[in-house]
């Protein structure tokens, strides 16, 4: 494979140890075309070897993904422990994002301790999979506080937070949740947070509108284009030269060919 001209980053890239899933979350996961379970298998156990692969595509540093989802999942906290562990080796290339169950009285006191032993200076929070609206913080949405003050942890120390967006093919995911438009009120409660909208609303046509209606009004609000078609992504974003400089990606996923 070519190298790329330049080096480039990748802000959403996920490493699951499989034994951490239910059992029918792992047959979608193995299910997709482009899995190589000895690929994957020794990428998990080795992050060596995902180093050699970034140095392989003159990838800079990537961000690992992390969030908590018992539920829906089957994988609580041991997660966010993993890939703080699976990055300490590498703390240059590999970026551990922390999460926290947006239910947990103790949110921040996580975050900060996460942030303290593993450097992770990065959140995820995946609404599809932990089953929460983004704006059910407010009082009219169910006044979930722990949410809330994740939001102002995030704000208050300048850390950029993503959020999930679109949909999810897992058995217990709840797509309901994955409508970008309570994003809106999440930009304008918390001017200086820095909001990542995963994903674009993808595959919903609409949901895609509305992450560029949020991006437009919110100066705070910035793209993860990860898991679009590249092809595709002028189908999704037509005028997305207007925040171009607000746009993130994946380009470890469209060089391996994920779902591309």
């Amino acid at each position: 494979m070519a190298k790329l001209p330049t080096k480039v980053i990748d802000v959403h890239v996920h490493i699951t140890p499989l034994d951490m899933v239910y059992d029918e979350v792992r047959k979608v996961w193995m299910s997709d075309k482009y899995y190589d379970h000895e690929l994957y298998s020794a990428l998990v156990r080795n992050p060596g070897k995902l180093v050699e692969l970034l140095d392989q595509w003159d990838v800079e540093w990537i961000n690992l993904i992390s969030y908590v989802a018992k539920e829906v999942m089957g994988f609580g906290y041991e997660f966010v422990e993993f890939v703080g562990k699976y990055s300490r080796e590498y703390p240059d290339r590999l970026k551990p994002m922390m999460s926290v169950d947006p239910r947990d009285l103790q949110a921040t006191e996580k975050l900060e301790d996460f942030r303290s032993r593993y450097g992770c200076s990065w959140i995820k929070l995946h609404p599809v999979h932990q089953l929460f609206k983004p704006n059910s913080y407010r009082e009219e949405e169910g006044g979930l506080k722990p949410l809330g003050r994740v939001y102002e942890y995030a704000e208050a120390n300048g850390i950029p937070l993503t959020v999930h967006t679109g949909t999810s093919i897992f058995p217990r995911a709840r797509n309901k949740y994955g409508d970008p438009l309570a994003l809106d009120d999440v930009a304008v409660d918390f001017p200086r947070l820095k909001l990542v909208i995963a994903h674009g609303g993808r595959p919903i046509s609409h949901w895609a509108d509305t992450c560029f209606f949020i991006m437009r009004r919110n100066k705070n609000v910035y793209l993860d284009i990860s898991g679009i078609p590249p092809k595709r992504l002028l189908n999704y974003f037509p005028r997305i030269d207007e925040v171009g400089e607000r746009v993130v990606s994946d380009p470890i996923g469209t060089l391996w060919g994920w779902r591309a």
